[in-house]
C-alpha cells in the first residue's frame, strides 16, 4: 500500500493585464493545485493443492485532487468550470429533479409567473435559492466531478493440472460523465429514447419540441445529460493447455489457448455508451493460438 500527497505549483494558466500593454490577457505560471491517494495492490493464493491453485490480484487506486489557487488567487473561475477546493475537473450546470408533471400545476404557475415558461413534460431543475425563478447566478451548482476517484482490477488465475483459466476485470467508480443530453428536435437517426408523452408521463428525457424556424427548445434538456459513469468491465478472459513433453515431435513445450477480449459490462448504468473507451463501439476480440518451443 502506498499512500501520497501532492502539491503541483507554477501551472500555467491565463490571466487579465493591463490594456496599456496592447494586449488583453497573457499567460503566466500562477495555477497551484494539490492531491492525495493511496494505491493497494493484494496478491492472494486462495487455493494451492497438488493439481489445483487459484490466486487472486486486485489493485485499487484512490485519488482526490483540488485546485489552491487560480488566476485571481482563490477567487472561483466560473467561465472554465474551476472552483477552489474542488476538483479540475466538475459537471457546473443545473441540477435535473426529472419532469414537470400535471400535478406540479400549481408549483409552475408560480415558475412561469417570474418568466418561465414550463409545461407538463419540460425538464425540471432544482431552484437553489427558493425564489421561484431559474436563473445562472444562484441555482446553477457543482454537480459532480469528471475524474474516477477509484480505479480497481482484478486477476483471478486458476490452473488445474495442465489446464489454465484467467478473468481481468477492471473499473473506474465515483464519476459522472456529461454526454450532453437529448435535444429532440425533430426526427434524426439516434438511438431509442425513452421520452415524455401522454402515455409515457414517467419517462427518462423530456417531451419533444419540434424547433422549425428556430422555435426554442427546452431550456434545460442538458442536465438530463450528466450521468453516473461508473462501471465494471471484464477486459480479458484466457483458457489455455499445455500438453505432456512433445520429445518425439522435436517439441519442448506445446501450449495451445484461446482468448477473449472486452467481452461485455459487468456493471454500468450508461447503456448506450461503453465508459472504458467513451464511445458508442468498441473492439471485441477472439484469439486462436498456439505457443510451440522447439
Amino acid at each position: 500500500m502506498d499512500v501520497y500527497t501532492s502539491n503541483t505549483s507554477d501551472l500555467l494558466l491565463q490571466r487579465s493585464i493591463p490594456t496599456v500593454t496592447g494586449f488583453n490577457t497573457t499567460f503566466a505560471n500562477i495555477g497551484e493545485t494539490a492531491n492525495n491517494g493511496v494505491d493497494i495492490s493484494l496478491t492472494t493464493v486462495n487455493i494451492k493443492q497438488k493439481d489445483l491453485t487459484w490466486t487472486t490480484t486486485t489493485t485499487a487506486a484512490w485519488q482526490k485532487e483540488h485546485i489552491v489557487t487560480l488566476s485571481n488567487g482563490k477567487q472561483n473561475d466560473i467561465s472554465n468550470s474551476w472552483f477552489i477546493d474542488q476538483p479540475i475537473g466538475v459537471i457546473y450546470g443545473y441540477k435535473a429533479l426529472g419532469l414537470w408533471q400535471s400535478k406540479d400545476a400549481g408549483e409552475m404557475q408560480a415558475f412561469n409567473a417570474n418568466g418561465n415558461a414550463f409545461s407538463p413534460g419540460n425538464v425540471r431543475v432544482e431552484d437553489v435559492n427558493g425564489d421561484h425563478k431559474i436563473d445562472g447566478n444562484n441555482d446553477r451548482q457543482i454537480i459532480g466531478w469528471t475524474r474516477p476517484r477509484w480505479i480497481v482490477g482484478m486477476t483471478n488465475t486458476v490452473s488445474y493440472k495442465r489446464l489454465d483459466f484467467s478473468i481481468f476485470l477492471y473499473g473506474r467508480l465515483h464519476y459522472m460523465y456529461n454526454y450532453g443530453g437529448e435535444t429532440e428536435p425533430a426526427r434524426y437517426v439516434t438511438r431509442e429514447v425513452n421520452y415524455y408523452n401522454e402515455n409515457n408521463i414517467n419517462a427518462e428525457f423530456q417531451k419533444p419540441i419540434f424547433n422549425a424556424g428556430g422555435a426554442p427548445l427546452d431550456p434545460y434538456y442538458a442536465s438530463l445529460g450528466y450521468l453516473n459513469a461508473s462501471f465494471i468491465k471484464i477486459r480479458n478472459i484466457s483458457l489455455g493447455y499445455n500438453f505432456n513433453s512433445m520429445a518425439k515431435l522435436g517439441l519442448t513445450s506445446l501450449r495451445i489457448y484461446a482468448q477473449v477480449q472486452n467481452p461485455g459490462m459487468l456493471y454500468s448504468q450508461i447503456k448506450f455508451r461503453d465508459m472504458d473507451v467513451v464511445g458508442p463501439t468498441w473492439n471485441r476480440g477472439y484469439t486462436l493460438g498456439i505457443n510451440a518451443s522447439f
